[in-house]
């Protein structure tokens, strides 16, 4: 059985230790880190729903159909494109420079950074609910610093626990940051990017959805 508390603890010991490092301030760190796990979440979950789509897969001249975005829809899952998904930002070359790497506009990418900004505007493309939502300042992350934030999020024990204990990691982080952020600046809101970000990890289906941690209150209606 997982101990979360320690999952916690040892995730987010690893993360400020890097930010220790950094030149970024907890501002800068904040909203980058939490969209990273974000992503890790939404990665294995469209592993797992990839896995029952896959199970009654028709085939075609003799081979599995590849899955596609309606299929998620159909599920109420996000599809995640290849470019987006997490184990591809994790086996990318050290060299990304020399890699050829394009976004989606067709311009150029010369750092994980890039590459990442544009992995949050791919997802953000296949959800009118996050358009606008995910962070994208990956570019003030050095390439080092990011590669080391998606391996500490690629613990396996992220597989082995369900959306609702991931929204507990993330409000964990949450949390920590208000203090680092409150000790940095003196001040600490939640923009509403934020809020919406929460509301997708925790995956509501309806009825309304009060929140008063970190000195705010918001309410929002689910549909």
């Amino acid at each position: 059985m997982i101990n979360i508390r320690k999952l916690e603890a040892e995730l987010w010991q690893s993360a400020d230790l890097l930010r220790a490092g950094s030149k970024l301030t907890s501002n800068q760190y904040c909203m980058p880190v939490l969209g990273l796990i974000f992503l890790r979440y939404a990665y294995s979950r469209f592993k797992m729903v990839e896995a029952e789509i896959l199970k009654n897969r028709p085939s075609r001249g003799g081979g599995v159909m590849p899955v596609e975005a309606s299929d998620f829809a159909a599920k109420s899952a996000l599809f995640l494109p290849k470019e987006a998904q997490y184990d591809y930002l994790l086996n990318l070359p050290d060299d990304i420079s020399a890699a050829g790497l394009v976004n989606k506009d067709g311009q150029p990418m010369t750092s994980l950074g890039e590459i990442v900004n544009n992995a949050m505007q791919l997802i953000e493309d296949q959800s009118e609910q996050l358009t606008g939502i995910l962070p994208k300042s990956y570019t003030d992350f050095s390439d080092e610093l990011l590669s080391e934030l998606l391996r500490i999020f690629n613990n396996s024990a992220l597989d082995e626990v369900g959306g609702d204990i991931i929204s507990r990691i993330y409000e964990y982080f949450l949390n920590k940051f208000a203090k680092n952020i409150a000790s940095d600046d003196g001040v600490f809101f939640t923009p509403k990017s934020l809020v919406k970000l929460i509301v997708n990890i925790i995956e509501p289906k309806s009825g309304i959805l009060l929140e008063s941690k970190t000195r705010y209150l918001i309410q929002l209606n689910v549909a």
